[in-house]
């Protein structure tokens, strides 16, 4: 009887770390990351937990390669809608559009890495999503910038309005992750577009406010409470 060959075997071994990120990525977005156990896991796929061990040192590093690839998807998406279109704006407006679609179609992919647990391996989360999400969100720092420069924005090259449409734009697509489908609210794609439309009303009108206008709101609202 032969041994298989080092390619089958290579082969097997990679489907076999396939299915322990499959079964872990479902169960963790189903049930939390800390009610699942590596036993559990292995026993979703019908092994020991000592064969996950020959993959993953902790379930933690499954975490962590789960939360790499779905943030490569993200990029890969980024970069595949962007190269669609020419003009700066349409391009912030397609890649908005694509990852608010992507979240809601990857439900449990985008779980598992923004819902996922405060400590991550002794890094706050986060710091920790911030590291591995840097890719993405340069990508689309520059977007935004050259938008601003290409259209003669108001405030060009600043972070804070452009922090302000991402956080708007994540911030919706973690919204409809999490409520689902609602049939009494008004159609997604509708909320998305009045949403894009809103933000672009609002750069080109209004500059970043500065801290002392902040500041002086802030202290209104304080002496308001006394």
């Amino acid at each position: 009887m032969t041994s298989p060959s080092p390619s089958r075997r290579a082969e097997r071994k990679e489907r076999l770390r396939s299915e322990i990120l499959a079964a872990a990525s479902k169960m963790f977005a189903d049930r939390g990351y800390e009610a699942v156990t590596l036993r559990e896991i292995a026993k979703e796929i019908g092994y020991t937990h000592a064969v996950i061990y020959q993959h993953f040192p902790d379930k933690a590093h499954i975490l962590a390669e789960l939360s790499r690839e779905t943030i490569e998807l993200l990029i890969q998406n980024f970069d595949a809608i962007a190269a669609k279109h020419l003009r700066p704006k349409e391009r912030l407006f397609a890649t908005s559009r694509g990852l608010v679609e992507f979240c809601t179609a990857h439900p449990q992919q985008f779980r598992n890495v923004f819902f996922g647990p405060e400590n991550r391996n002794g890094i706050r989360a986060g710091q920790y999503i911030d590291d591995i999400g840097r890719p993405l969100f340069q990508r689309f720092v520059q977007l935004f910038f050259d938008v601003a420069n290409d259209e003669g924005l108001p405030s060009r090259n600043d972070m804070v309005v452009a922090h302000t449409w991402w956080y708007t734009i994540f911030g919706l697509a973690t919204l409809m992750v999490i409520q689902g489908v609602v049939p009494e609210l008004p159609d997604q794609t509708l909320v998305v577009e009045q949403t894009i439309a809103t933000l672009w009303a609002g750069v080109q009108a209004v500059p970043r406010l500065p801290k002392s206008a902040i500041a002086k709101r802030s202290g209104r609202s304080n002496a308001s409470k006394k």
